[in-house]
């Protein structure tokens, strides 16, 4: 299967996912919970399609996973940008999408942190998120950075940008994991639960 069908077919199971993570800033201050859902436009900010400036996409987000399946977009169409494979600059759209492949087993993975997310200039970043989530598969794995932001007028946060960690670090304020759960359907998985966490 083509690469790219392999990250539609992916994140059309994480459409039926969420994650509720709970995190504490520490002793006598509020817990913060969020609860990350997926909906069809997040795949665009996902695979970073938006630095394929130089090749035509549609307008519509929303309809990105309809035209990877029905073919309309392919590996081969994103090919023809000189943003899809640029070795190791910022902008590697191929490697991107092949992390993508794998996002539900970073967002399953132990090696899994969350912090309130810094905007940081001097990495010349407009990314606009709420917290930032650092995760790897294994502990030998690259770690991966998940970008996340509460959604307008609902309770739930999207993912607005993800990649390898690189040369570049990104930060933010350190918070303690209590408890991460998955939740499919009205099952309740629980992946992480601190010694210490009561609902």
């Amino acid at each position: 299967m083509e690469l790219l069908r392999q990250v539609a077919f992916a994140f059309g199971n994480l459409k039926e996912i969420k994650y509720r993570v709970v995190l504490s800033a520490g002793r006598e201050k509020p817990r913060e919970e969020i609860l990350i859902d997926f909906c069809d436009e997040d795949l665009f900010h996902i695979l970073g399609l938006q630095h394929l400036t130089d090749i035509e996409l549609p307008k519509n987000k929303k309809a990105l996973l309809h035209n990877i399946n029905n073919g309309t977009i392919t590996e081969g169409y994103l090919e023809n940008s000189e943003y899809y494979n640029k070795g190791n600059e910022d902008y590697n759209i191929k490697q991107r999408i092949e992390m993508a492949c794998c996002l539900e087993d970073f967002l399953d993975s132990e090696h899994f942190t969350v912090s309130v997310y810094k905007c940081q200039h001097e990495n010349w970043t407009n990314i606009e998120a709420d917290y930032l989530i650092i995760c790897k598969k294994t502990s030998q794995d690259e770690e991966y950075y998940i970008f996340v932001r509460q959604r307008k007028e609902t309770e739930t946060f999207g993912i607005v940008s993800c990649f390898p960690k690189g040369n570049k670090p990104y930060w933010g304020g350190k918070r303690y994991l209590l408890l991460k759960e998955k939740i499919l359907s009205n099952t309740s998985i629980v992946l992480f639960k601190h010694k210490n966490y009561f609902e």
